[in-house]
């Protein structure tokens, strides 16, 4: 099929043949990062909600935070970081499943980041803060002192390893070795793909989560993309990428749009409006 003039201006000459140039695997990227921010925020609700309301905290889900209206068990602040791994966790174990290279695997590739990002960024906070939201869960058990210490390190020591595990899955889009030869040219590739990508994903994501009620989320989430920042120390030794040379990331992804603007529906005209447990009959929502 004939490229279309949009494609052959997004074209360079990559080992001898015309082929997307990075432009629009930088936008797939943002996009997918974007969808993987929102989704891993989503379960950190969701997993709010559900503990919430086992322990019978009447909680009230809006698209950047649960408000719980009656008790003060603390189980139900883990409940989102547990969530969260939960489903980074299960979607990890599926990633391998599938060998194409295409938008689709960028996506979970990022959701995968993202929930292990919104995971074990709280459990590393229960080492330095002991009013985070680990750590207050922590106090409902007997635990021996210390512990948060141990938490919090072991959150820190995942986040590291997930952001330096990610490097060879970014590597792995290239087209062609040439591509990624060299560690200069590894450490751009990912800082293109990854860091580029995970900044501009997480300021559109913001649009999501405005106006800023006061979590504190919307001014936290430009610093989502940063965590990747630790994948580029892993670049330049990542040698043994099996890279894709059918990959179809470079072509700009519709499906990718059409997530984006699924999620954006979502939150901005539903959970937006607040949604308890049970929902109300007659109006569903809270406002």
């Amino acid at each position: 099929m004939p490229a279309t003039i949009a494609e052959q201006r997004l074209t360079t000459i990559v080992d001898g043949s015309d082929r997307p140039t990075g432009v629009t695997l930088l936008v797939n990227s943002a996009l997918a990062s974007t969808v993987g921010i929102v989704i891993a925020v989503l379960a950190d609700s969701l997993g709010r909600f559900i503990v919430g309301w086992l322990v019978d905290r009447d909680p009230i889900i809006y698209h950047d935070r649960v408000e719980f209206l009656t008790g003060d068990n603390p189980l139900a602040l883990a409940g989102g970081a547990l969530a969260a791994l939960i489903v980074g966790a299960s979607f990890l174990a599926i990633y391998p499943a599938s060998r194409r290279h295409d938008p689709a695997r960028l996506c979970v590739l990022w959701l995968i980041l993202h929930c292990f990002r919104q995971g074990f960024v709280p459990m590393a906070l229960a080492g330095v803060d002991r009013q985070s939201d680990v750590a207050l869960a922590l106090t409902h058990f007997d635990l021996p002192a210390g512990i948060d210490m141990v938490v919090g390190v072991g959150g820190a020591i995942g986040l590291l390893l997930v952001s330096l595990a990610a490097a060879p899955a970014f590597l792995a889009f290239a087209t062609s070795r040439s591509e990624i030869a060299t560690p200069p040219r590894r450490v751009g590739f990912v800082a293109r793909i990854g860091l580029g990508g995970g900044l501009a994903g997480a300021l559109l994501a913001v649009l999501f989560f405005v106006p800023d009620t006061g979590s504190g989320l919307v001014s936290a989430i430009p610093l989502f993309g940063l965590f990747t920042a630790a994948t580029l120390l892993s670049a330049p030794g990542s040698k043994a990428v099996e890279h894709d040379p059918h990959t179809t990331a470079r072509r700009f992804s519709w499906g990718l749009v059409a997530a984006v603007v699924i999620l954006f529906v979502v939150f901005r005209f539903a959970l937006a409006r607040g949604i308890p447990i049970p929902p109300d009959p007659e109006t569903f929502f809270v406002s």
